[in-house]
């Protein structure tokens, strides 16, 4: 029985795309027997069909479908789902990868729920934060769901019942270049579906952010980019219409309106030319007039809803000033303390909201209604409800999450967030925020164990009036670990000053801790190293050892030459003790009177390595050389004359022609 049919449009596919796209069906758990892939290649003018078909020749369950080059993944896609044998379609592109479980968890929650469509947890490469609201649950019925419409993000990376599809006919628009059509498809899923599920608990599907995909060459100046968008604002009203739609449909529109519509007012805005300027604003605002938008704008934020204001009085001016002076404000979190407790990590943050240009937000009480700081010809244009913020500053959402380096996953952390105003003299308002959470390695993964080994980045997520933010927690908090037979957690500040966990991390703590003495206990050197550390247990790792004095020209060495030498370092087994809150490395077998270790060489302004000496006195540790300063780069060469620079509007041009083209 097939269960899965597993879809793939293919053109011109990289070949470390194709082999990331097989890696991860090969690795699925869910036999080889019980699902099928289908490549459908759209007249590739390359050799991506000759390499589809050596695939296939060692895979029984790989079928490959050459058909002319349609210019869009849209017909592959449907002559895949006409071929398509299973109990569900699957929809892949072809640089993409599944999760290791993702067929058979999502197969087995579709089956269970009788579900019409099943949207799996997703992360995108770029985008640590990317569905993470959306996947909060496993949801064997979304529909309905009243905070977000289920089938949010609507790529077209979910599972479909194949009988479902056929039974409506839902197929993708066929033309050589359809902007959105995974939208056009999934408004009639949505209008069809009696049964949607949500998996949050395995994730699904990564989406390999890459340039040159169809959605990286959507130019917003442009008149192709608009009548598109309006008629996925058609579609949108067409296909959701009627009252049993009301919910679903105004859902769509507001995502529609807020994240395009009026989503192209940001700081990006004002850097355009004058005649992308507006054209950008006559075609917004047809849209706006047209569907009637305005209907939308109490359930804006009111950074929308003041764009939204000066979009329909035709203040194209202002439009453009609110642009820079306007922008969002990011929150972002430090750590102000992080501690293991009886093997969990205790962790408290200050949160603030500031960029990286030093600007807050701009706040001012107005008797007893607090309201955005703007400038005074804009609030001599908008309403006073426009402006208003103070029911959203009562709803700041503060949170953490962790995110794999690896994997791209991201789960979200049991947290709790408080936040707090506070006003000067002269009726200002500022906002701070505190978050407090006990991160449990053992179950931080949606109830499962973090993957080992693995570095795990903890990020602060914040959103305040609409605008929300993901950032990484700031910290310089000393590294520290917590052990148990066998194994040790580590949570250190890493290179970037951002606070990161690695499970099972004891080979990596040796290199995060100082050490602060060595003594020699019979046959073995116990090195005691620098923090305060929790638990206790002995777990095995590894340290770099090379005979002092180590040669000045290998790749890491303070004076390296411009021929460097191999790394000198051979790793050797190393047991991390933690007892009574310190932390300890036992060394066997190092042979020599002076040897160099690799240990603490991470820790921030320390040594490259350490060497230990055994003397008539016993044993010492002193610090080895220092990395070399990064050279100053080299001034230019003053020019006299400068060059003068290609007119905007021709760079613009050729910038178009390039994105068409996939070479930008």
């Amino acid at each position: 029985m097939i269960k899965v049919s597993v879809v793939v449009p293919t053109y011109k596919t990289p070949p470390e795309g194709l082999a990331r796209l097989i890696g991860s069906l090969d690795r699925q758990t869910l036999p080889a027997s019980e699902f099928e892939v289908i490549f459908v290649d759209d007249g590739s003018p390359d050799d991506t069909l000759e390499r589809l078909k050596e695939l296939a020749a060692t895979r029984p369950h790989v079928r490959v479908e050459p058909i002319e080059n349609s210019g869009w993944p849209s017909k592959p896609r449907n002559v895949g789902i006409d071929l398509a044998q299973g109990e569900y379609v699957a929809f892949m592109d072809h640089d993409d990868e599944l999760y290791p479980d993702a067929l058979r968890a999502a197969y087995e929650f579709g089956a269970a729920n009788g579900a019409d469509v099943v949207s799996g947890k997703e992360s995108r490469t770029t985008e640590p934060a990317w569905g993470l609201g959306n996947y909060d649950e496993d949801r064997g019925q979304a529909r309905g769901r009243e905070d977000i419409h289920p089938l949010l993000p609507m790529n077209p990376h979910k599972m479909y019942r194949k009988a479902f599809l056929d039974a409506h006919g839902i197929r993708f628009i066929e033309q050589r270049r359809v902007l959105w059509e995974d939208i056009f498809f999934n408004l009639l899923v949505a209008r069809h579906a009696e049964v949607v599920s949500s998996l949050a608990s395995v994730p699904y599907y990564h989406w390999v952010t890459t340039e040159g995909s169809g959605s990286t060459t959507f130019v917003k100046s442009t008149d192709e980019y608009w009548d598109w968008l309006r008629k996925v604002c058609e579609a949108t009203r067409t296909d959701l219409a009627g009252p049993e739609n009301d919910l679903q449909r105004q859902q769509v529109e507001l995502h529609q309106y807020g994240g395009r519509v009026l989503g192209v007012y940001d700081k990006k805005y004002a850097t355009r030319s004058e005649a992308n300027r507006r054209r950008i604003f006559e075609r917004s605002r047809a849209l706006q007039a047209e569907f009637d938008y305005a209907r939308l704008e109490p359930l804006l934020p009111a950074f929308r809803r003041v764009r939204a204001e000066l979009l329909r009085t035709g203040r194209r001016d202002l439009l453009t000033e609110i642009c820079v002076s306007d922008a969002a404000i990011p929150g972002w979190g430090r750590a102000r303390s992080m501690r293991w407790q009886d093997g969990k990590l205790a962790v408290d943050i200050d949160v603030e909201w500031g960029d990286s240009d030093g600007r807050r937000l701009r706040l001012t009480r107005r008797g007893d209604r607090i309201h955005k700081a703007l400038n005074p010809a804009v609030r001599a244009v908008v309403s006073e409800s426009a402006t208003d913020v103070t029911e959203a500053l009562s709803h700041v959402e503060l949170g953490l999450f962790i995110h794999g380096r690896r994997s791209r996953v991201a789960w979200t952390l049991p947290a709790e967030g408080s936040s707090q105003l506070h006003e000067d003299e002269w009726g200002g308002v500022d906002v701070t925020g505190r978050v407090s959470a006990l991160i449990d390695v053992s179950s931080a993964a949606g109830g499962r164990e973090l993957d080992p080994g693995t570095h795990w980045d903890i990020f602060v997520r914040t959103r305040l009036d609409g605008t929300g933010s993901a950032r990484h927690l700031r910290s310089d908090v000393p590294a520290s670990v917590t052990a148990f037979d066998g194994g040790a957690h580590l949570v250190y500040p890493n290179d970037g000053g951002h606070a990161t966990v690695i499970p099972q991390g004891q080979t990596e703590a040796i290199r995060r801790l100082s050490p602060l003495t060595v003594k020699a206990a019979g046959m073995d050197l116990v090195v005691e190293l620098s923090g305060d550390h929790d638990g206790r247990g002995r777990a095995f790792g590894r340290i770099g050892v090379a005979p002092h004095p180590v040669d000045d020209g290998w790749p890491g060495a303070a004076d390296a030459s411009t021929d460097p030498l191999p790394d000198p370092f051979v790793e050797r087994e190393a047991v991390l003790e933690v007892s009574d809150g310190v932390a300890r490395v036992r060394l066997s077998g190092i042979e020599g009177d002076s040897v160099a270790l690799r240990i603490g060489d991470r820790v921030k302004g320390g040594p490259l390595y350490w060497i230990l000496r055994r003397t008539e006195d016993g044993v010492t540790l002193e610090e080895g050389p220092r990395p070399a300063p990064p050279a100053p780069p080299a001034a230019k060469p003053a020019s006299p004359t400068p060059a003068p620079a290609a007119p905007p509007t021709l760079r613009r041009k050729v910038g178009k022609v390039l994105r068409k083209l996939g070479l930008r």
